[in-house]
């Protein structure tokens, strides 16, 4: 065999080669975009993108910018992003090239979830916040529990005083004379009996209080001489007047109490 024929063998080998990369060339597109952050949407440096092609194909985006070479078909575009040797974000995408031309996949890092990232740390951190909220949730629990035996506690104490006083009211009555209103001559002698003898120490307080007012007195002043509450005072009154042993009367804003005839 003759070096003549063997160069033409050689150029015929290399002329096929080339017609064979110019057709696969020419159903090649270009796949091509930027890498963002979730929260700034600015480039991401050196981010790590792969995509599943035959052979498989790996780039590290520069300025946050990657570009890929594929023939017609379907792909799965994978960008990692790493802080020493620890995956921080990361972004998938399929995509389907159909024919030659040119295509752009701008792709979106979010944080990866992945227990790598989710350390000792933050776990603590996160324990530690909800253990306080559950401590402050028990603290105002108590608090307001706290505040809720008290006021029915002071309830309590208020409708048994209420009680008490009724009842000592009512025993005292039960005490009076029976007064015949057929005997007109004894009734000025058992009314002085009731406001002398049957009446209870702080009621014969207020009738003296009275008396020595010439039998008249305002309800306020009758208050500033007294010790008691206000609201004592306007009970006694009624209980006073109930009984029989005093009139009163409204004037204005007040009261105007006057002692009965016949005490």
């Amino acid at each position: 065999m003759n070096s003549k024929y063997i160069f033409y063998v050689f150029i015929y080998i290399i002329a096929i080669a080339l017609l064979i990369s110019t057709a696969q060339a020419a159903n090649t597109a270009t796949i091509h975009g930027a890498v963002y952050e979730w929260y700034t949407f600015q480039p991401i440096e050196n981010a790590v993108i792969e995509v599943n092609s035959t052979p498989p194909q790996s780039i590290v985006a520069k300025y946050g910018l990657y570009s890929f070479n594929l023939a017609p078909g379907n792909y799965l575009i994978t960008a990692k992003y790493y802080t020493n040797n620890t995956l921080m974000s990361f972004a998938e995408e399929l995509i389907t090239i159909t024919d030659d031309g040119d295509y752009v996949l701008d792709l979106l890092l979010f944080p990866s979830y992945d227990e790598e990232i989710l350390n000792k740390t933050e776990l603590s951190e996160i324990t530690d916040d909800f253990e306080e909220d559950i401590k402050t949730i028990e603290d105002n629990t108590n608090s307001s529990l706290f505040y809720l035996i008290a006021v029915i506690m002071l309830f309590v104490v208020v409708r048994f005083s209420i009680y008490a006083y009724k009842k000592r009211s009512s025993e005292n009555e039960e005490l009076m004379p029976i007064i015949d209103v057929d005997a007109p001559e004894e009734i000025e002698h058992t009314a002085e009996i009731k406001t002398t003898v049957s009446l209870p120490s702080d009621l014969q307080e207020i009738i003296d209080i009275i008396k020595a007012n010439d039998g008249r007195i305002t309800q306020k002043d009758l208050r500033s001489k007294l010790k008691y509450s206000e609201a004592k005072v306007s009970l006694m009154v009624s209980d006073l007047e109930q009984r029989g042993v005093i009139k009163k009367f409204k004037q204005g804003r007040g009261n105007i109490i006057l002692i009965r005839d016949n005490n």
